[in-house]
């Protein structure tokens, strides 16, 4: 997958999930620049050329790329663990790049519009509804035993709060609202059912599954009201049984949502072991699925062959997924406080079956109560040649990482407030 002739690839997030996507992107030869709002990301390291702008805003990054291309031509645009796909779409049309259109980006970063469309096209979603108010609120939930409520323009889980009908709506509102820009929220039903990520690419018109994992929810209960994932495995305990109808689901979405040639990624549960969509996504996932799990697991280079699409270039399908070994990660939980000492192997001392671990945390560092993904405090990733051997080591290696945290001067604070 090298190239003979330097081609240049704008990849939108120099974060650390992004960082070993820029890598294979230079293991194909090619020159990269990264963009980000954040002078010291990780990734600006392997970059030839670096933009300081904000991804999640498609002018500020439209405008400094334009004045970038005038002086080095980019043949590609695309993103790597973030949800910045409306920037993409902006740079591919003002570039004239391969890349989604504005029109799926825009729907792929709009909860409700994303259900909207999804439903009018046929594609099981969960019952949903607009809502503005705590009334609102009131009024629709009666149509669910469980809901949950989110902004419909954030990301990471920050304000997904969920709600029964007896509870504090005011309280939970509040809370969503916050992490919304356009200060809109949808009110969803709340399924119960085996949760499943699936990552597939779209290559003229038609949808290769890449990868199927069991999301690990055992925290629910812990983390009330707010929805936090304990990581995962892969692949899926359901797989290949559901492999087919993961992948029926997937295309009528890709169809509803008119993606041609990219990435489609989804939130799924099983109810009543047929997939429901309840999110969908237009880009390559987080959480080192697309760059470290699926070609550990599946032997697919699945951010490879989107990098290839995202230049306009040919790309062979994937074959029909054969796990070759199994994966499990989990995330680093801890209470609110400082942080006062962390005790961690060493990375020399990392078995080969360790294949990430990342802590995010520091000594002194002021940590908040975990109430959206952005807060678990690091994690995990290992393989093995069984699930409950690959699971038994994730949370053995968690276990070796302590993170002592003072919550005395939290709470002194709390009370001055």
């Amino acid at each position: 997958m090298n190239f003979r002739g330097k081609k240049t690839l704008l990849v939108l997030s120099g974060g650390v999930e992004a960082v070993e996507g820029i890598r294979i992107a230079k293991q194909m030869g090619l020159d990269v620049v990264v963009c980000d709002i954040n002078p010291r990301a990780p990734g600006r390291a392997l970059a030839d050329w670096f933009i300081c702008a904000d991804i999640y805003n498609p002018v500020d990054v439209a405008s400094k790329v334009l004045r970038f291309a005038k002086k080095r031509r980019i043949d590609g645009v695309i993103t790597i663990a973030s949800d910045a796909v409306r920037a993409v779409a902006e740079v591919a049309e003002l570039l004239r790049l391969p890349g989604i259109s504005r029109s799926t980006a825009f729907v792929t970063t709009d909860k409700f519009i994303m259900k909207k469309v999804l439903a009018q096209k046929g594609v099981p979603v969960p019952g949903f509804a607009s809502v503005g108010s705590v009334d609102e609120i009131r009024e629709k939930i009666r149509a669910f035993e469980r809901a949950v409520i989110k902004p419909v323009d954030s990301r990471g889980a920050r304000g997904v709060i969920r709600v029964t009908p007896q509870e504090d709506l005011e309280e939970a509102f509040s809370r969503a609202i916050r992490h919304s820009p356009s200060k809109r929220l949808i009110i969803e039903e709340w399924l119960d059912g085996a949760q499943i990520s699936a990552e597939a690419l779209v290559i003229r018109g038609r949808v290769y599954l890449c990868g199927i994992a069991d999301r690990n929810y055992s925290r629910l209960k812990e983390t009330y009201p707010y929805v936090i994932e304990d990581g995962g495995e892969t692949p899926s305990r359901f797989s290949p049984r559901i492999d087919e109808s993961i992948r029926e689901v997937l295309q009528d979405t890709a169809d509803a949502i008119e993606i041609e040639d990219g990435v489609i990624k989804a939130d799924i549960v099983l109810r009543e072991g047929s997939p429901v969509i309840i999110e969908v996504a237009s880009r390559l996932s987080g959480g080192f699925f697309s760059t470290i799990t699926i070609p550990l697991v599946y032997g697919i280079n699945i951010t490879g062959m989107a990098i290839l699409l995202a230049l306009g270039l040919k790309v062979t399908p994937p074959d029909k997924l054969r796990p070759v070994c199994y994966q499990a990660n989990r995330f680093i939980f801890t209470g609110p406080g400082t942080v006062t000492k962390i005790i961690a192997p060493e990375v020399e001392e990392l078995p080969d079956y360790v294949k990430h671990l990342n802590i995010g945390v520091k000594e002194g560092d002021q940590l908040e109560e975990i109430t959206d993904h952005t807060k678990r405090r690091g994690s995990v990733l290992v393989c093995a040649d069984s699930r409950k051997e690959a699971i038994e080591r994730a949370e053995l290696l968690i276990r070796k990482i302590r993170i002592e945290v003072d919550t005395a001067k939290t709470q002194t604070r709390m009370c001055r407030m």
